[in-house]
C-alpha cells in the first residue's frame, strides 16, 4: 500500500480542516442568530454559562452527524492532483460482523 507524501498529506489535511472549521463556524453563527431571533432578551442580559454553551453544542452535534459524513464522502470523491482516496472495507471485519449476527463462517 502506498503512503501519501508529506505534500499529499498536507493537501488532504487542509481539505478536511477548512471544510470542518468552515462548516462549524457557519453553523455556530446560524445557531446564534436563530437563538437571538427567538429570544431577543439575551441581548439585554448576560447569558448564563449553559446558554452560552448551547450554540456550540448544537453546532457540534449537527457537524458531527450531518456535515461530517458529507465531508468524508466529498473527500473520497475528490480527485487531488496526482492521486485520489479510496475506501476499502476489510473482508475480515465484514466476516466478523456477519458471524456476530448469527451467520457462520
Amino acid at each position: 500500500m502506498d503512503e501519501p507524501t508529506y505534500q499529499e498529506s498536507i493537501r488532504i489535511g487542509w481539505t478536511l480542516l477548512w471544510r470542518c472549521v468552515g462548516g462549524f463556524l457557519a453553523l455556530l453563527i446560524a445557531v446564534n442568530l436563530f437563538l437571538l431571533f427567538i429570544m431577543p432578551e439575551l441581548t439585554r442580559t448576560e447569558p448564563s454559562f449553559w446558554m452560552a454553551l448551547l450554540p456550540v453544542s448544537v453546532a457540534a452535534i449537527i457537524l458531527l452527524f450531518v456535515i461530517m459524513p458529507s465531508i468524508v464522502r466529498a473527500v473520497l470523491a475528490k480527485s487531488f492532483h496526482g492521486f485520489h482516496l479510496r475506501f476499502i472495507r476489510d473482508s475480515e471485519t465484514s466476516t466478523y460482523t456477519q458471524t456476530m449476527s448469527g451467520v457462520s463462517r
